[in-house]
């Protein structure tokens, strides 16, 4: 493709006229940082390095960057209405509100997701930083043209990266029926190659859609930061999440989009109420007998819900596969337990939890953790039986030379042979050494 192509809105339907809704997710851990100086490299502006990396607007707690200037934003959490209030302003007096419409409409989805932090989970264990709205993009998979819609978000010390499909050439979204096992599961399949809409030409690209969001996310961190933390060692972990009216077998769907034959697990409604049902097992969650009022809240409350289970998986892959000290996996096996364990949330968010540690996937975490730590303390054990055993070498040798200075003074005082007495104690200190050696290899 030569030629400049123009953003296909159609998958932006408001949510009255939601059908199907697919979304692919991907958790990232930033495992270890490489540290370099970078004196000599200059300041970037933020707002040049938002269109350099194809970010259209990046949100922390109270501040709005986008390419066009800066916005000041305020969120009032109201826990007996169960609402939250917004205000925006702008940074330069000079400046005025309306010229920020669009980035305002933009961030919708950054105020509807907090307020589902507010309401769900517990804020002293959880937080976001960064909210980064990303520009569309087009890639090019076996010869089919897909639209990418792309955000990212930071949540604790993980980057959340969610994406919808959008089939270029018909406008119409990726369906609950097209992503049947991993052969049509897009977070896994790599992409021939990539456009951006400012752009005119395709470029030859082998990455996966994730990893092209995470590189440009994580490239404008680098080079703000002018290159002094440079990620070494990521992990991560894919999940996709599902809204449909027009699923009829619950366990078939989800034998059919994770791609397992008689695999066997138990589908519980996790939701409460009768506004929806929501199910969720291993990398797959769903919505479905939805009402129209409660569409908002099902899409962000159960994505939420989702990035929840997400961080607890990859948690654990760290901790089986990364930690390596014994200390620092005990701990951090002890700070997943404890939000395993949290309180003053609602009961959607109990059963999320409960249901998510009866997955195979956790169980099978949760036993390779327990046997690290079991083996790390093994470990831990024998460096201390090493210690002690040089110890007790070095202690043996100075009682040795002591007893040498014994029979000068047994010499002195009473007329014995030095060299008989020094004969006798080497063959009772060999020999006694030789039969401790023996008895502690026979341990």
């Amino acid at each position: 493709m030569s030629k400049k192509v123009q953003v296909k809105q159609k998958f932006k339907k408001s949510l009255d006229e939601m059908k199907d809704c697919v979304i692919f997710m991907t958790a990232y851990s930033l495992n270890k940082y490489n540290k370099k100086l970078s004196l000599f490299r200059r300041n970037e502006k933020v707002k040049d390095l938002l269109s350099e990396y194809h970010i259209s607007s990046l949100a922390t707690q109270d501040t709005m960057h986008t390419q066009n200037g800066r916005l000041k934003y305020m969120t009032q959490f109201d826990p007996y209405k169960q609402s939250t209030k917004f205000h925006f302003d702008v940074y330069d007096k000079d400046d005025s509100i309306e010229n920020y419409q669009n980035e305002i409409n933009q961030m919708s989805w950054i105020l509807t997701l907090t307020h589902s932090m507010e309401l769900l989970l517990d804020k002293t264990m959880f937080k976001f930083s960064f909210f980064i709205n990303m520009d569309r993009f087009l890639v090019s998979i076996n010869s089919r043209l897909l639209q990418v819609d792309p955000i990212a978000y930071f949540l604790n010390n993980m980057v959340f990266v969610n994406y919808e499909l959008i089939d270029y050439n018909t406008g119409v979204p990726l369906r609950k029926d097209e992503i049947y096992g991993q052969n049509n599961n897009y977070n896994n399949i790599p992409v021939d190659g990539i456009q951006y809409f400012d752009k005119n030409d395709i470029v030859t690209d082998t990455r996966k859609i994730s990893d092209i969001i995470f590189d440009s996310i994580t490239g404008f961190f680098e080079k703000l930061t002018r290159h002094r933390f440079q990620i070494d060692s990521i992990s991560y972990v894919h999940n996709l999440f599902v809204i449909s009216n027009y699923i009829t077998d619950i366990e078939t769907y989800f034998l059919d989009v994770l791609g397992a034959e008689g695999l066997a697990f138990e589908l519980k409604n996790i939701n409460t109420s009768n506004a929806f049902k929501y199910y969720s097992q291993e990398y797959l969650g769903v919505v479905t007998s939805l009402s129209d009022e409660s569409k908002r809240q099902a899409l962000f409350d159960c994505q939420l819900l989702e990035v929840l289970k997400m961080y607890f998986y990859l948690s654990q892959i760290v901790i089986s596969e990364i930690t390596n000290k014994l200390t620092e996996t005990i701990n951090n096996q002890m700070h997943i337990d404890r939000l395993s364990f949290v309180s003053g949330t609602p009961i959607i968010t109990l059963n999320a939890i409960d249901n998510m540690k009866q997955t195979e996937s956790f169980k099978r975490y949760k036993t390779k953790i327990d046997f690290k730590i079991s083996f790390l303390s093994l470990l831990q054990e024998r460096r201390k039986s090493n210690n002690a055993l040089l110890l007790n070498v070095l202690l043996y040798i100075l009682t040795f030379i002591g007893g040498i200075g014994a029979l000068q003074v047994l010499q002195t005082e009473l007329g014995w042979s030095f060299k008989v007495c020094a004969v006798i104690l080497t063959v009772f200190f060999v020999g006694g050494g030789i039969f401790w050696v023996w008895q502690e290899r026979k341990k």
